[in-house]
């Protein structure tokens, strides 16, 4: 691989330190897996804690100080104001229908997995432009490791591919830091072949959020660190030549 890729890559993932600590989060898809592990793991960061979730009866127990909000695809600019004092907004709901392939997966997957996930950009980046505070707001997008890799259930990996590239394209004109979350198969009633635990995955998130990763891939499979790097670069390569801003 060229050396001048070699430091674009570099460059390209790597960004500042972060500290949590203090740091008004709010997370989708909090009921699941990854959501509870998300938020028991900020929390011991000392994060303060915004539980978005379509299950209004959640508890996340008595020793987590978390605010619980409930919300239903489509009614994402509804918590708008909700959203203007937080820092990192964390994008992790998602739906897996497996090896469907009618209509309603279809329309369901995409809804789910990419337009109401780019809604939630959308709305947040509106408050972003708004704020006094832009540089230290943040978006945080779980696309999977789907990106790249099968994930043994077609409709999921369409509708994460294509939000994956969505964000790709954002990232070009974004006027706050947007963070992908590249993970690997965990144990979850979305993916019943994990093998990794949410607690592991959400750690090493937060570890290398801390570190100041843009793309935070945690998998047992090495060979996504080489194919996901290089598939960002050239499709951040050909949306910057074949598209442009709106003036």
């Amino acid at each position: 691989m060229p050396s001048y890729l070699v430091l674009h890559l570099i460059k390209k993932v790597l960004g500042k330190a972060l500290s949590l600590k203090g740091k008004s989060i709010a997370i989708t898809g909090a009921s699941g897996t990854m959501g509870r592990a998300l938020v028991a793991e900020l929390s011991k960061r000392e994060a303060q804690i915004i539980a978005l979730t379509s299950s209004p009866d959640v508890s996340f127990g008595s020793d987590q100080k978390v605010e619980v909000l409930t919300w239903q695809i489509g009614q994402e600019m509804e918590l708008r104001d909700r959203l203007k004092n937080v820092d990192i907004l964390i994008l992790n709901h998602g739906i897996n229908v497996l090896g469907a392939r009618d209509s309603e997966s279809i329309y369901k997957s995409y809804e789910v997995n990419t337009f109401s996930v780019f809604r939630w950009i959308d709305v947040f980046l509106g408050i972003v432009a708004e704020s006094k505070d832009a540089a230290s707001k943040e978006i945080w997008v779980n696309t999977s490791e789907a990106e790249v890799n099968p994930a043994l259930s077609p409709l999921y990996e369409l509708s994460k591919r294509a939000i994956g590239d969505l964000v790709t394209l954002r990232r070009l004109d974004r006027p706050c830091t947007i963070r992908k979350l590249i993970l690997g198969p965990f144990k979850s009633e979305l993916n019943p072949y994990g093998v990794m635990s949410g607690r592991f995955v959400a750690w090493a998130i937060a570890f290398l959020a801390e570190l100041g990763l843009h793309d935070i891939i945690v998998t047992i499979n090495p060979i996504t660190f080489i194919t996901y790097p290089v598939k960002e670069f050239w499709r951040s390569l050909y949306f910057r030549l074949f598209s442009r801003r709106n003036s």
